[in-house]
């Protein structure tokens, strides 16, 4: 949605820390995938809503 898209194509420093934490082999578990998705960024208070999909 555009909670989330907005600010990841605003704020390339979002775009560099989610690149940096979801690079890993294997996947964040749900507590830091949920605490990834809630990094704030100034200016953007919108809701934001991520949907993933991992291979089990």
């Amino acid at each position: 949605g555009a909670g989330l898209a907005e600010p990841l194509r605003a704020a390339p420093a979002l775009a560099a820390h989610w690149a940096e934490r979801w690079a890993a082999t294997e996947p964040p578990g749900l507590a830091g995938f949920l605490a990834d998705a809630q990094v704030g960024v100034k200016g953007y208070a919108d809701d934001r809503t991520a949907a993933a999909v991992w291979e089990a």
